[in-house]
């Protein structure tokens, strides 16, 4: 059954943000979603692959979960889908998946081993740095004493 063609969603003709707009296109996304025939279980399928692909946007700044967040994404998923709504190509992705799958393994291998050290990097740094800042602390300490010391009245 051929798809029909959907009404366009409202935008702002001069390119400014027009007041209601963003109203206005989730009530037309929400409309669409609601539909019959809405492939609802394939626009699940895609928000859960971006939201896996998504940077973190945790604000802290921490240097170690920055790294482990890149070991965690260093992963290669080798296992290319093969499936296809048309007739035949479901096979050919699939013999062309056997024919290369040493190459992919390969592949896959290098660059998770690439992530794996990118993030031991990470971690070696991330203590270095907790190192430096403990002994910047302690030094700071140490030189408030000193200048409070050499503010002191001296009796002669």
């Amino acid at each position: 059954m051929p798809a029909v063609p959907a009404e366009p969603l409202p935008q702002a003709a001069s390119g400014r943000a027009r007041p209601g707009l963003a109203a206005q296109i989730a009530e037309a996304a929400a409309a669409r979603s609601a539909a019959p025939g809405f492939p609802s279980d394939r626009l699940a399928r895609i928000r859960t692959a971006a939201a896996r692909l998504a940077p973190d946007r945790s604000p802290s700044g921490d240097l170690r979960q920055a790294a482990l967040l890149v070991e965690r994404q260093a992963q290669v998923d080798l296992e290319v889908p093969t499936a296809s709504t048309v007739p035949g190509v479901s096979l050919v992705k699939l013999v062309i998946k056997k024919l290369m799958i040493w190459y992919l393994r390969f592949l896959g291998h290098q660059i998770t081993s690439l992530g794996q050290a990118t993030a031991r990097f990470g971690l070696a740094v991330a203590t270095r740095v907790d190192g430096v800042e403990a002994e910047v602390a302690v030094l700071a300490e140490r030189v408030s004493r000193l200048e409070a010391a050499l503010s002191e009245p001296r009796g002669q």
